[in-house]
């Protein structure tokens, strides 16, 4: 334990490196595009109208505010799905780093869930302006945001430190997890509520660790409430001990990293 602690603590010593390499994610993310970070606020007000349409115009779907209902769903799932994607293969691509210097190889896949989490900050921003037009009022609840904010980040990075590692040994895993997303969407309830699913797979569905988060977000900012202290620890401990046993794998096998890669 004393290890991993003082791994964690030489993490937070790179922290100029890391803040560098979150700044080249998001530099080559918005590479040769004439608009640049402007895509993040665009891309999900783009999300809402598209949303509105199709839910709304086509489908007419009878839930209140629906295309809200989605994109409070969406954007953490966005979040998931592009830092655990990017950073799957972070460390192969960027071995010529990772010989060529010392410093914790987690900050290459954290630097990545970093710079998709400045993403998930501004999509709220524009999820705060569609509320206001739709006329849903935001609430002292929101205070809890951060939190939640927070609970998700530990979840991803500990997805994202834990698919990394295994991956400079075990190339398929990145192929494995385009697959596993495509299955995983469908079973969190982004586009639909857990409240629609059946008793005999509610409990099934429960099981992704993304489930109540993303319930979580939707009771603070549609319902306007306050979670249950029960549901908030539940899901704040999982998050952490999932980020523990990411980032404990993580520098198991980073020693062998130089010898895989």
């Amino acid at each position: 334990m004393n290890k991993l602690l003082n791994y964690l603590k030489s993490i937070i010593n790179y922290r100029d490196l890391l803040k560098n390499l979150t700044s080249n994610e998001l530099k080559l993310k918005y590479k040769n595009s004439v608009l640049g970070l402007l895509w993040s606020y665009i891309y999900p007000i783009m999300m809402i109208v598209i949303y509105t349409f199709a839910f709304k115009v086509i489908l007419r779907m009878t839930i209140e505010n629906f295309a809200l209902f989605v994109f409070v769903g969406l954007i953490p799932w966005n979040f998931v799905q592009s830092s655990i994607s990017q950073s799957t293969n972070s460390i192969i691509n960027n071995q010529s780093l990772v010989k060529k210097i010392y410093f914790p190889r987690a900050i290459i896949p954290i630097s990545i869930v970093n710079a998709n989490f400045l993403t998930l900050l501004i999509s709220h921003l524009i999820l705060f302006g569609a509320m206001y037009f739709y006329d849903v009022p935001i609430k002292l609840s929101i205070l809890i945001l951060p939190i939640l904010w927070i609970i998700l980040y530990f979840i991803v990075t500990g997805l994202s430190l834990l698919l990394s590692s295994i991956t400079v040994k075990y190339r398929d895993i990145s192929h494995i997890v385009d697959v596993i997303f495509m299955a995983w969407f469908y079973l969190t309830p982004v586009i639909y509520s857990l409240s629609m699913v059946p008793d005999p797979y509610n409990s099934i569905i429960q099981l992704n660790p993304i489930t109540n988060l993303i319930e979580l977000f939707r009771t603070v900012l549609l319902d306007g409430e306050f979670p249950a202290v029960d549901e908030m620890l539940k899901t704040g401990l999982y998050s952490i001990l999932l980020f523990i046993a990411g980032l404990f794998i993580f520098y198991k096998r980073e020693k062998n990293f130089g010898e895989e890669l």
